[in-house]
């Protein structure tokens, strides 16, 4: 297993990113909108916080979303980065393959010029 070298920010970052893009936070988030309209439209007895047209409501969604879009884009740049750096291992490996494998290739080659060339 390899060591995660990641700082906590972005190990936090990483996880706030995977639960944003899963079903169960649309659905947390669905219901807890839900819950939101109905205590404010429907429930009389506990009193209006935010009564309509949801100004506070807006509020605290603008603040989500402008506080999940770097975390993602922090957490896609570092995949982005993973990414970068096993395309990199996969071209040395093939550079070695081919190293080992490149003179092979070429008799092979040049065996088959000098018989079409008869």
């Amino acid at each position: 297993m390899e060591k995660d070298n990641r700082t906590f920010s972005q190990r936090w970052s990483d996880r706030i990113s995977e639960f944003c893009g899963s079903w169960g936070f649309v659905l947390w988030f669905s219901l807890g909108i839900f819950v939101w309209v109905v205590l404010n439209t429907c429930l009389f007895i506990l009193g209006k916080f935010d009564p309509y047209p949801f100004i506070l409501l807006n509020l605290f969604l603008t603040v989500v979303s402008t506080m999940q879009s770097p975390i993602i884009m922090m957490s896609q740049n570092r995949q982005v980065e993973r990414d970068r750096e096993m395309v990199k291992d996969l071209h040395e490996k093939l550079d070695k393959i081919m190293a080992h494998t490149w003179p092979e290739q070429v008799i092979v080659i040049k065996g088959k010029n000098a018989k079409s060339h008869r």
